[in-house]
C-alpha cells in the first residue's frame, strides 16, 4: 500500500518500468554515496525503503525512508515508517526528534511515549519521563517496559515505595513476574533497602534458578552482604546447567580471590537499559525481531558499549540474516569484557558464512592462541572445517579440544561425535569407530542446549542468557 495520493500515481508508473529492472537498479542504490541518495525521486525512495525493509537492511531502509519523507513530510504513514526504521538503525537521537513529531499526529504512540520517556530518563527529567512513559501503557510488551521504566525514576530513598508500589500492581501474563521481582530487587538495593531487597532478589532467583541475570544480580547481592558461600553455590548451581559461562567463571574467580562483587546496576539509566536489554532479547529470540530491535537500540542509547546488550544485538542480526550487521556490532564489544573471546568467536563464524573462510581461521586461531584451554573457540574452528569438508584437518582441531578436557561433562559428547565423524569421513575407520563408541556409551544423548545444536549441524557458539529447562 503507497502511503498517500501524491505518492500513488507516481510509483504506479514507476512499478511497470521496475519490474524487471528493480534489482540491478536498487544494487547501484546501495553503491552509490549517501549524497548521491538525494538525486532520487520521493516515489523511488519509497520503492528502496520497502525493498531494503523486506531485505531486513535496516540502515539503507532508515536512508530512503528519511528521503522519501522529505518529499512528501506531511504524509502521516510515511512519518511513522521513518521513525521506526530510523529507531531500529539506532538513530535515536534523531528518532526522539521524530517521535515529536508522530505525536503531533497521535498523541497516543506507544513507540514515540517511550522514545520520549527514555530520552527524558537518560537527562535526569524524571518527572517528564513519567509523564511521557505513562502515557505509553497500552499493551502486553509496552505496559511493563512503561511500568518498570517509570520505576527505575524512582530509585532512591524516598520514592522506592512508590516505586515497588506500582510494580506489584502491574497484572500480566505469568513471565512478567521475573522481571518484576528481579527490577524490584534492583530498584531496592540501589536505594539502599538491602532487607526488602533481599526477600526481592530470593524471590526472583526462585521463579528462575538459570536465568544469567538473576544469578549474576543475587550472587553479587550475597557477597556484598558477606555471605560469599552462598553466592558461590548460586554460581555452582547455574555451572551445573550451563557450564563456563565467561561472566559467571568471572564472579566466581573474583569470590574466590576474596573480592567483593560490584552492583550490577548502580544508576537509574543503567537500570532502564537492563530492563529494555532483557526485553529485547527475549523479544528478539521468540520472533519479535522488529521490536526487540528497538529495545536494543534504546537500551544501548542509555548504556552504550554494554556488552549483553551488543552480543543479543548481534544475535538479533544474525537471525535476520544480516551476518555483515552482526560484525559491526561484535566489533563494539569491550576488549576487557569476559565477553569479548565470545564475540570474536561469533565474528569469525560470519565471516566464514559470507565465504571469507581463511580470515575466519585467522581469527579463531589468534583467540586459540591467546586461549589454548578455550573449547568454545576449538569447537568453532572445527566445525568451520568440517563444514568446509576439510576432514583429517578438523580431526586434529577436535583433538587439541579433547585435551582440553580434564573432567568429562555431558555435553562433552558432542566434541567426540563430530571428531568421530570427521575421522570417518578421512577413512580413519579405527579411530572413528572408538569415538562414536565412547560417546554414545561415556556421553549419553542429554537434552542440554549443546545437544540440540548438534543434532541440528549448527556451527553456532551459543552464549545465551539461560540453561535449557
Amino acid at each position: 500500500m503507497i502511503p498517500s495520493p501524491l505518492l500513488r500515481r507516481a510509483v504506479v508508473a514507476a512499478l511497470a518500468a521496475l519490474a524487471i529492472t528493480w534489482p540491478v537498479l536498487f544494487a547501484r542504490a546501495q553503491a552509490q554515496p549517501r549524497e548521491g541518495l538525494s538525486r532520487t525521486s520521493p516515489s523511488g525512495s519509497y520503492l528502496a525503503a520497502r525493498h531494503a525493509g523486506g531485505q531486513r537492511d535496516v540502515a539503507a531502509a532508515a536512508s530512503y525512508y528519511r528521503l522519501a519523507l522529505r518529499g512528501d513530510p506531511r504524509n502521516k504513514e510515511l512519518l511513522g515508517r521513518t521513525f521506526l526504521a530510523v529507531l531500529a538503525n539506532g538513530e535515536v537521537d534523531e528518532g526522539g526528534r521524530l517521535a515529536e513529531r508522530v505525536l503531533q499526529v497521535d498523541k497516543n504512540d506507544r513507540i514515540a511515549r517511550l522514545v520520549l520517556g527514555v530520552r527524558a530518563l537518560k537527562q535526569k527529567q524524571y518527572p517528564v519521563a513519567r509523564r511521557e512513559l505513562a502515557q505509553s501503557i497500552r499493551g502486553p510488551i509496552t505496559d511493563l517496559a512503561a511500568t518498570l521504566l517509570s520505576a527505575w525514576t524512582m530509585a532512591n530513598s524516598s520514592e522506592v515505595k512508590q516505586a515497588t508500589d506500582s510494580i506489584d500492581k502491574l497484572a500480566g501474563a505469568d513471565w512478567y513476574a521475573i522481571f518484576k521481582e528481579l527490577h524490584a530487587a534492583l530498584i531496592l538495593d540501589l536505594a539502599g533497602q538491602k532487607k526488602e531487597a533481599a526477600k526481592r532478589f530470593e524471590r526472583s532467583y526462585k521463579l528462575d534458578p538459570t536465568a544469567l541475570r538473576v544469578v549474576q544480580s543475587y550472587g553479587s547481592f550475597l557477597s556484598r552482604q558477606g555471605n560469599d558461600a552462598d553466592a558461590l553455590k548460586v554460581f555452582a548451581a547455574f555451572e551445573e546447567a550451563l557450564p563456563r559461562h565467561p561472566l559467571i567463571v568471572e564472579a566466581t574467580n573474583e569470590l574466590k580471590a576474596r573480592k567483593k562483587l560490584p552492583l550490577m546496576v548502580d544508576t537509574p539509566q543503567a537500570g532502564a537499559a537492563e530492563l529494555l536489554y532483557g526485553l529485547g532479547a527475549s523479544l528478539g529470540g521468540r520472533g519479535g525481531e522488529d521490536l526487540g530491535l528497538i529495545y536494543l537500540q534504546l537500551s544501548l542509547y542509555l548504556a552504550p558499549s554494554r556488552p549483553l546488550a551488543l552480543l543479543s544485538l548481534g544475535d538479533l542480526y544474525e537471525a535476520m540474516k544480516k551476518p555483515e550487521l552482526a560484525n559491526k556490532t561484535y566489533e563494539q564489544v569491550p576488549l576487557n569484557s569476559p565477553l569479548h573471546p565470545y564475540a570474536q568467536i561469533q565474528f569469525a563464524l560470519n565471516l566464514d558464512a559470507l565465504d571469507h573462510t581463511d580470515e575466519a581461521k585467522a581469527g579463531l586461531e589468534k583467540v586459540i592462541a591467546a586461549n589454548p584451554g578455550d573449547l568454545e573457540a576449538i569447537m568453532a574452528l572445527g566445525n568451520i572445517l568440517r563444514g568446509r569438508k576439510q576432514f583429517a584437518e578438523c580431526a586434529d582441531v577436535y583433538s587439541k579440544g579433547v585435551d582440553t578436557i580434564s573432567k568429562p561433562e555431558k555435553s562433552n559428547w558432542v566434541i567426540y561425535y563430530y571428531r568421530g565423524i570427521c575421522f570417518e569421513r578421512a577413512k580413519q575407520w579405527a579411530k572413528a569407530e572408538a569415538d562414536l563408541k565412547n560417546c554414545s556409551s561415556s556421553f549419553p544423548i542429554s537434552r542440554t542446549c549443546s545437544t540440540i545444536s548438534a543434532i541440528r549441524g549448527s556451527t553456532r557458539v551459543s552464549i545465551s542468557t539461560r540453561a535449557c529447562a
